[in-house]
This record gives structure tokens, C-alpha cells and sequence, in this order.
């Protein structure tokens, strides 16, 4: 015998199959999961060769130029020293030395005006104004992390740039790839997360664009509160520089103060929310402008049938009018006894049967057949 399924079965008194067991990873969704995830790890490995491929080539740069200006400026050091000794011995008065050193001091200032023009020199100058002369490296792994990271999102701080020919049209080209493979994996990402939130709030998409506006607005504020905490920035100045990094305007006025690892995720989970909050408001205005346009189309339409029907209304009325007119001018003449006719512009004269003449008065216009019949349904 058979084995019946659904309602037969119900019906037949067999029991009821039991329905599969829905596993928590199937196929198609580890398949999804793996796409998605798959997004992020190649940003990730994108990342790590730019940091490497740009740390490799620039590095060697700044550690030959950084040697350079150092020589260069002991050089010009020792150039000055000598001669203003040199000056010093020949000159008994001051205010003679002073007027003779003077377009020496002047060289000396536009040879260290011309060196700061290489942004590694300026570093040399500043380690040694503000670091007591311990030179800071401005290409590390940390900071060529930040910059293929920057680049690609991009948020592009301008702390470290590259300096060689080559290392300019690799930037180019790293960037051409990087920042489309940087939006599509937010973008991703943020579509997750809005579907995620749109499900938690049943499906209510103001309720959604609420709590996107809330924390977009909060973000970085509470990242501003954080790193004023943890550095030596203020308050105001921590919240802004939150504001410039997550609306990737980054115009690199600070210099990052907290750890690499953490800053690259605070930018990550900034943009995204930046881009999933424009898009959720900016949706919902958009649907609300369609609406209203197509409210406007309908209304439009409704109006033209409207005026339609009215015109029909009004040309009815009107030739109801114009018939109950003729019916009441019909009834005039039929009581109205008309005994004279105008006849081609000359007053013509009846006689009646009592012998009596009547005469009409002249018209502009009278048609030329007689309508003297009229006349006798006043008998009537």
C-alpha cells in the first residue's frame, strides 16, 4: 500500500511525515557566508601587500635622504662656524661683525628653507626641534598599514606620502583597484547590518532611519570622549578629528593617537556607518518623493476625469436649457396672436375675422419663407 502524504494522509488516519530538519548551516547560506567573508579577508590581504609593497620601496628612500640632510646641514653647520670665527678675528668692532655676517646668516636660512621642501628633511628638523634630536621614522609597518588602509577607504590622513617617481604611479594604480574593492565590501557590509537592524525593529523603516541618525551621531562623539581619555587631546579636538575620519575627509592636521589596529577599525566601522545611515535616510526620502509624485499623478488624473465629467454636465444642462427655451418660446407664439408679417422688409397687414387690421413692426431680418401658420394655433 501506498504511503499518502498532506491531507490524504490527515484524512486516511496515517501519521503525518516528519518534517526535515532545518540545519543551521546549509549550502547556500555557508556559500553567502563565505562570499561575504571572502570580501573582507581580500581587503584585508589588499591591505598587507600595499603596506608591504610601499614600506619596501620607501623606506630605503627616507633612511638615504634622512642621512643626507643630516650631512648636508652638518656641512652647512661647519661652513657657518668657520667663517663667522674667520669674521670674528678681522672685526674688533660688534656692530661692524653684525653688518658683515648678516648676508652670511641669510645663505645659511635659504639652505634650510630649501630642505624643508622634502618632506623627510622637515622630519629630520622636527625630530631634532621636538625630539631631542632622536629622529622619528616615518615610514614603519604601523604607519604603512594606516597608509594602504587610508588609501583605500579613503580617508587619506597625508602623514606619509610617497616621494619616488615609482612609488607615485604604484599609489595610482594600488588605488584604482583598492577604493572600488573598499566600497563594495562596506557597502556589503552595511547591508547586513541594515537588514539586521530593519528585522530587530520589525520591519519599521522609520524606526530604522531613527536609530541610524542616533548613532551616526553618537559614533564620534563617543570615539571623541575615548581618545580625549587615552591621549592628550582635548575634548573639542578629539570629536572633530572623529567627524573628519568617518566622513573620510581626513585633513591630517593630527597626527593619529591611538594604536593603528584600533584606528583602522574605528574607521572601518565609521564609514560603514556612514554610508548605511545616508543610504537608509536617503532611501526613505526618496520613496516618500516618488510617493508624493505619484499622489500628485493621480490627483492630476483624477482632476481631468473630473473636469471631463463637468464639461459633459455643463454641455447636458446646456442643451436641456436651450430645449426647455424653445418649449417655453413655442408655448409664447401659440398663445400669442401674431396678425401682421413682415414679408422682404415691408410691413404686410391681416385681416382678421373681425375686420380688424393688426401690423407687426418692422425686423432687421425675416426670413424669407411665411410663418403665418403660427398664427393659427392661436385658434388651438
Amino acid at each position: 500500500m501506498a504511503r499518502k502524504s498532506g491531507l490524504a494522509a490527515l484524512m486516511s488516519g496515517q501519521p503525518l511525515p516528519a518534517p526535515p530538519k532545518r540545519r543551521f548551516f546549509n549550502k547556500k547560506k555557508l556559500r553567502t557566508f563565505l562570499i561575504h567573508s571572502g570580501l573582507v579577508f581580500l581587503c584585508m590581504l589588499y591591505i598587507t601587500l600595499g603596506a608591504v609593497l610601499f614600506y619596501s620601496l620607501e623606506r630605503p628612500i627616507e633612511l638615504d635622504m634622512r642621512d643626507k640632510t643630516i650631512e648636508a646641514l652638518k656641512v652647512e653647520q661647519e661652513i657657518l662656524m668657520k667663517v663667522s670665527a674667520s669674521m670674528n678675528d678681522n672685526f674688533d668692532d660688534f656692530e661692524a661683525f653684525n653688518s658683515s655676517i648678516a648676508p652670511l646668516l641669510d645663505e645659511y636660512q635659504s639652505a634650510l628653507f630649501e630642505m624643508f621642501r622634502n618632506p623627510i628633511s622637515a622630519n629630520v628638523f622636527e625630530s631634532m626641534v621636538f625630539h631631542n634630536s632622536d629622529y622619528v621614522d616615518m615610514w614603519t609597518p604601523s604607519s604603512s598599514v594606516l597608509f594602504a588602509a587610508t588609501t583605500m577607504v579613503p580617508v587619506g590622513f597625508g602623514l606619509i606620502t610617497p616621494t619616488s617617481s615609482l612609488g607615485k604611479l604604484l599609489l595610482i594604480c594600488y588605488a584604482i583597484i583598492g577604493i572600488p574593492l573598499a566600497l563594495v565590501t562596506t557597502s556589503d557590509l552595511g547591508k547586513f547590518f541594515c537588514l539586521f537592524m530593519y528585522k530587530l525593529l520589525n520591519e519599521s523603516m522609520k524606526a530604522s532611519m531613527a536609530i541610524f541618525i542616533i548613532l551616526l551621531i553618537l559614533y564620534p562623539f563617543g570615539g571623541g570622549i575615548i581618545i580625549s581619555l587615552v591621549s592628550d587631546m582635548t575634548w573639542i579636538d578629539s570629536v572633530y578629528y572623529c567627524i573628519m575620519t568617518i566622513f573620510t575627509i581626513g585633513y591630517g592636521d593630527f597626527q593619529p593617537p591611538i594604536p593603528v589596529v584600533f584606528l583602522i577599525i574605528f574607521i572601518v566601522v565609521g564609514v560603514t556607518l556612514v554610508t548605511v545611515s545616508i543610504e537608509v535616510v536617503g532611501s526613505n526620502i526618496i520613496h516618500h518623493i516618488h510617493y508624493m509624485g505619484r499622489q500628485m499623478g493621480r490627483a492630476k488624473e483624477i482632476a481631468g476625469k473630473m473636469m471631463q465629467i463637468a464639461q459633459k454636465l455643463s454641455i447636458n444642462r446646456g442643451l436641456g436649457l436651450g430645449m426647455a427655451q424653445l418649449g417655453a418660446f413655442a408655448k409664447f407664439g401659440m398663445m400669442m396672436r401674431v396678425d401682421s408679417t413682415h414679408h422682404n422688409g415691408q410691413v404686410v397687414q391681416d385681416e382678421d375675422s373681425t375686420g380688424t387690421f393688426r401690423s407687426r413692426k418692422d425686423t432687421a431680418f425675416e426670413p424669407e419663407i411665411h410663418i403665418d401658420f403660427v398664427d393659427g394655433f392661436s385658434a388651438f
